[in-house]
Parts: C-alpha cells; sequence; structure tokens
C-alpha cells in the first residue's frame, strides 16, 4: 500500500508510524500534522480519556486492532461513547484509533455509525440538517458534525479495506504456493492451511464484521438521500441487513444493539399507542423479544440497558426497565446520558426523588465533558441538547414532586447557561434550545407564585427568545387571574395571543413538539382560567377540559412538553364547585400517568372525603400514607394542600 512517509509521525519517541494516503485525503499538507494519531487528541484530552469513568466494557474480538494497545484504548473509549450517545467524541476517538491502526476498519464503520440517524435524531430532520456536499472534500475534523457525507466516507473506506485485505492475503497465499512449486517440493497442505490461517487471524476482518460493515454500508450509502424515502431507502434496507447479520450471530451484543437501534429509529417515539398501551406494529414486538433475550446474556451491556429503558417509557409496563436502570446509574459515572436515562423511567413510577438525584449526578458528569472537551460537549455541539435535557428532567422531577427549592435551584442553574445573551452570541441555536430558557417560570408558576411572577422582566428582544417571552406573558395572565384581576389578565392574554401567532413557533421545537402546539395548549388552558374567575365555571371548565385533551394529544415526550399537568386545574377547580364525580375521575386518570405525584393524592382524597362520611375509608388511608411517604422525601419542601395554585388553600 502506498503510504505519505513525509507526513509520518513519530507514534512514541522511536518507531515512525507510517499513515497512508487516505487518511489524508482532502487535506492540505500544512493540516496534516493535527490528524496523526496521537495528535486526534490534545494532550490535554489524553489525560482526560484516562479520566473518564465510562466503566470497563470492552468488544472482546475486533479485528486487526490487539497488536496496538493504544489504538485499542481509543477504540474502547470511542465504543463506550457511542453507547453513552456522546457521538461526536466517540468519532474523534475512533479517529485517533485508525491513524494509530489503519486497517481496524471496524472503527470506520463505527465512525459512519456516529454521523449517522439515531433514536433522537432521525428522519426528515436528520437528513436536512446533516447534508453538507462541501465535506466530500473535507477531513472529518473540517466538517460539521454530524455530517452524511463524513458516514458515507467511512463506511466505503471499511469496505474498500476489506477488498484490499482480502486481496493482499490472496496474494500471499499465491506467492508461497508457487515458491513451494519452483522449490520442486509438494506443498504440505497441512502447513499450507496453518499458514493460510494465520494470514486470516492477522489481516483479514472476521465474518460477523464484514457483515456488520456491510449492513453500515447500505444505512450510510446515499448521502443527500430524499428525507421523505429516507426511512425506506435506507434505514428500513439497513434494518433488513442487520436482521440477516443477527440471524447469523445473535449472541453478538453490538450486533444485536445495531439491530434493535435500527428498528427503534424507524419507530422512533411511537412505539406504542397511547393511552391504550398497545405496540404500534411487529416491530415494536420484535424489539423487545431481541432485547430480552440479548439482556439475559448481556445484562451489563449498557447499549442494550439504554435502549431498553426508551422501549419500556412508552409501555404499559415502565417498571420492567428499573433493573436496567439500576445497572445503568453505576455502571459509567462519567457518561452524563446513561446516568440521566433510568429518570425516564423514575418519573412513570412515582419516584419523583430519583429522578432529581440522578439527573443532579448527570449534569455533574457532563460538567465535566464540557469542561474536558468543549468542543464536543459545549453549547455549540450537539450533545449539549443532551446537557440541557439533565436539567429539563431534574426541574420536571421537582414539579410533579412538590419539591420547589430544589427545582428553582436547577432551574436557575439552567438559566446561568441558556440564556437570552448566549441566543445573541448564537442566534442559530435558537430553534431547539430557546424553550429551556423558560423552566424557571414553570417552576413559579407550578408553586403559586404569583407576586415573583408579576415581578419578572420581559426579554430585550421578544422576537429572539419568542417561547421565553411567551411564557411571561402566560404566566403574568395565570397570576392575574389567581389574584382576581381580571382585566388585567386579559390584557397579558391578548399579547400572549400576538406571540403565539408568530410563524417562527411552528420552527421552534422542546424535543418532539413544536412550540406551535405547546402554546396553543397554554391558549386554551389561560382562557379558562380567566373565565373561572369572571363566574363563568362551566365555559371555564369546557375550555379546561379542551386544554387537557389537547394536552394528552401533544406528541410523546418525555417529560411532556407540558411541565404541569392540566387536569390538576381543572379537577381542583372542579373540587371547588362541587363537581365530585368528574373530579374524582380525573385524579384517578392523572395518578395513572404520574403516579404517587401529591397533586392528584390530596385531590382524590378531599374528592372521597367530600363525597361521604362512609366512603371507602381502607382506601383513604393507603392514599395518605402514600402522600407521607412521598412527602418525606429529601427534597419535598413544599407544603401540598391543593392539586394547583389556583384552587383555594384551605
Amino acid at each position: 500500500m502506498v503510504e505519505d512517509e513525509e507526513a509520518a509521525k513519530l507514534a512514541d519517541g522511536n518507531e515512525v508510524h507510517k499513515l497512508p494516503v487516505w487518511h489524508y485525503q482532502g487535506v492540505e499538507t500544512s493540516q496534516r500534522e493535527y490528524l496523526d494519531g496521537c495528535d486526534t487528541f490534545s494532550p490535554i484530552e489524553r489525560e482526560v480519556m484516562e479520566a473518564f469513568d465510562l466503566g470497563n466494557y470492552q468488544r472482546m474480538n475486533v479485528s486487526n486492532l490487539d497488536q496496538n494497545p493504544e489504538a485499542r484504548a481509543y477504540f474502547d473509549f470511542g465504543l463506550k461513547l457511542m453507547l453513552s450517545y456522546h457521538h461526536e467524541l466517540a468519532a474523534k476517538a475512533f479517529m485517533a484509533c485508525l491513524a494509530l491502526s489503519p486497517y481496524c476498519v471496524l472503527a470506520h464503520g463505527f465512525v459512519a455509525l456516529c454521523h449517522a440517524p439515531n433514536y433522537n435524531f432521525k428522519g426528515k430532520a436528520y437528513c436536512e440538517s446533516t447534508n453538507h456536499p462541501d465535506d466530500v472534500d473535507q477531513h472529518d475534523l473540517s466538517c460539521i458534525f454530524p455530517s452524511q457525507q463524513v458516514a458515507d466516507r467511512h463506511s466505503k473506506l471499511a469496505i474498500e479495506k476489506i477488498e484490499e485485505l482480502k486481496k493482499a492475503t490472496d496474494l500471499k497465499c499465491g506467492e508461497e504456493e508457487n515458491e513451494g512449486k519452483e522449490d520442486g517440493s509438494q506443498l504440505d497442505e497441512d502447513k499450507y492451511k496453518e499458514d493460510s490461517e494465520q494470514i486470516k487471524q492477522g489481516y483479514l476482518v472476521s465474518d460477523p464484521e464484514v457483515r456488520l460493515l456491510e449492513a453500515i454500508r447500505v444505512l450510510t450509502c446515499v448521502p443527500g438521500v430524499d428525507p421523505d424515502q429516507s426511512d425506506e431507502i435506507v434505514g428500513r434496507a439497513y434494518a433488513r441487513e442487520m436482521r440477516k447479520v443477527y440471524e447469523k450471530y445473535p449472541e453478538d451484543p453490538e450486533i444485536a444493539y445495531f439491530l434493535v437501534d435500527s428498528l427503534m429509529v424507524l419507530n422512533a417515539w411511537n412505539l406504542y399507542k397511547y393511552p391504550s398501551g398497545e405496540p404500534t406494529g411487529p416491530d415494536t414486538i420484535e424489539i423487545r423479544e431481541i432485547l430480552e433475550r440479548a439482556l439475559k446474556v448481556h445484562p451489563q451491556h449498557v447499549g442494550l440497558c439504554h435502549l431498553y429503558v426508551h422501549l419500556l417509557e412508552m409501555s404499559p409496563d415502565p417498571a420492567s426497565a428499573l433493573g436496567a436502570c439500576d445497572y445503568l446509574r453505576v455502571a459509567c459515572p462519567f457518561a452524563g446520558h446513561l446516568v440521566h436515562m433510568p429518570t425516564h423511567i423514575d418519573v412513570l413510577v412515582g419516584d419523583y426523588e430519583s429522578c432529581i438525584e440522578y439527573n443532579c449526578l448527570a449534569i455533574k458528569a457532563d460538567q465535566f465533558a464540557m469542561k474536558a472537551s468543549p468542543s464536543t460537549a459545549g453549547k455549540e455541539s450537539f450533545y449539549f441538547n443532551y446537557v440541557v435535557h439533565n436539567y429539563h428532567m431534574a426541574v420536571y422531577g421537582a414539579i410533579l414532586g412538590g419539591m420547589e427549592d430544589k427545582g428553582m435551584e436547577v432551574a436557575k442553574e439552567l438559566n446561568t447557561l441558556v440564556n437570552e445573551a448566549m441566543f445573541e452570541k448564537y442566534p442559530s441555536l435558537t430553534s431547539y434550545l430557546e424553550t429551556y430558557s423558560a423552566l424557571d417560570i414553570h417552576v413559579m408558576t407550578r408553586f403559586g407564585r404569583w407576586e415573583d411572577l408579576l415581578q419578572l422582566q420581559l426579554p430585550k428582544d421578544s422576537k429572539l427568545m419568542l417561547h421565553r417571552t411567551a411564557s411571561v406573558r402566560y404566566a403574568r395572565g395565570l397570576a392575574l387571574a389567581a389574584l382576581h384581576n381580571v382585566e388585567k389578565a386579559k390584557e397579558e392574554a391578548d399579547h400572549f395571543e400576538e406571540l403565539r401567532k408568530d410563524p417562527d413557533a411552528e420552527f421552534r421545537i422542546l424535543y418532539n413538539n413544536t412550540v406551535k402546539d405547546l402554546l396553543a395548549v397554554d391558549s386554551v388552558m389561560l382562557r379558562g382560567e380567566i373565565a373561572y374567575r369572571e363566574g363563568q365555571h362551566e365555559i371555564a371548565f369546557d375550555l379546561l377540559r379542551k386544554a387537557v385533551a389537547m394536552q394528552d394529544k401533544l406528541n410523546y415526550d418525555e417529560p411532556w412538553g407540558k411541565m404541569q399537568p392540566i387536569r390538576h386545574a381543572l379537577a381542583g377547580l372542579l373540587l371547588e364547585q362541587g363537581q365530585l364525580d368528574e373530579s374524582e375521575m380525573l385524579y384517578r386518570e392523572d395518578l395513572k400517568l404520574h403516579p404517587n405525584n401529591p397533586w392528584a393524592l390530596v385531590g382524590l382524597i378531599k374528592c372521597l372525603t367530600s363525597k361521604s362520611a362512609h366512603c371507602c375509608k381502607e382506601e383513604v388511608e393507603e392514599l395518605k400514607e402514600t402522600l407521607r411517604i412521598q412527602r418525606e422525601g429529601k427534597w419535598a419542601d413544599f407544603d401540598v394542600v391543593v392539586s394547583c395554585e389556583c384552587c383555594q388553600r384551605k
């Protein structure tokens, strides 16, 4: 193979490591020194790799790698990062591995997968934002992450190198056979087989890797694929190929993981019907069968545990994932996203204290990552989405769990990262991050801090800070209505409506929902609250019922797009007006969705005790005991006496 010796770097101070020409394809000579394996990570980042506690998982057999311990360390680091969804830093680690072991073709495939769609970023959004034709002539480190062109490049290189290795092996075997014949001696067949096997072990690629890489090539070989056709053209085709690989090697944990991942990406956030909990199709059934079989063999594979949480969070039995959650909590202390993942189940089983605890640990882990690798975990990185998600989930747990001080502490900490100054500097980030700037408003609303809400300052630029501005107007309207200042509340509602109708609201998102859809729910909720204070109770209840229905129809999200269940307000106000049957029904519905939350517990207890002196005393006592235990939690500081602070505290 042709090599560029002029560009070769010293690998360890003694040996010259020769980097092949393909490694520098499209890169100016002046930039090449940055691309050497020893420099792909800076000296600080190399120390960081050792400091990152991502557990000790290692893929047992990786072709053409084990002869270089340093390359092996980079590969292992990259794999653990990839399973932790820290894809950009993982891709850098695999590149460092390749610089030291150019024929570790699996690393090429894994770089491609780091740039490919995943459960949180797929379909039209992925295709439209990752198609960068200019990246064809750029090295990875000069490309925007993720990039379809980089994925295509690496999957193609993997296949080309497999073919190159096959040809080299065939050539060597042929030369040895000819040498034997020229000597006039009969080639010893047993020795020939033994030598050939040694060549295979040293230079060829294992069959599972070849098949896996061929499947990855199917997924990534059409950069610029039509966004509306991508699932069928490459996504479904990839899943079909991965199924074939899995049928051949069902015990391989990565192969099981990638098959499940391929199917889950095709059904992202749509694995079960809501609220029935029925599987949406055969993919869901297959996913569960594969995951549960694989987890019996590999219970400590963080990737399989991660996907199992995502599978069951939408299912009728999310608690079945708690075993996987328990492992994720401790397996990779510096993998913030994996530490966070169990909290998707915690909120669904009513463990709001654990939701806060493990998101705070995830925040701490990601703070380390942001300092250690700002280019891959800082505000402009893709991973920063996961950073803010930890804060979001912690605040959500605090709101549902009645834990005011901790919720506000986390929200204010997030506001030091995500604020108007940041968006003035990076306006392009508003579309998917600006929504997180309003969490403190949600906390104040949940806990009825009406006077504090009225003191909130509006952002300087309402267009830039669209969601926060609208949230301030919405919360002020609720506060004024609760304080019986109806006319002022209507004025705030009018301002809110102007913001709600801004065309940009359709292009701002909070994970799986648009700001347009979220504000539409708020609009009906606010009008219902105002109508109630005007004494138009039945109009108010109809509006609030509509708001509940709209909230239920929002796209599935974890946390839900609306931080506060509207059932709490509707049921509480119905209770005030003596409409006990509907109020009871709403509280029971809410406790199915948000088990053990003190707001609905308090409301249901009041409902039952108000209906009759001879109500089911045993149930009431059980509810009171559940509430008592919940309020003994570490951060349970708020005196929850009504289901919504818009109700009368009596």
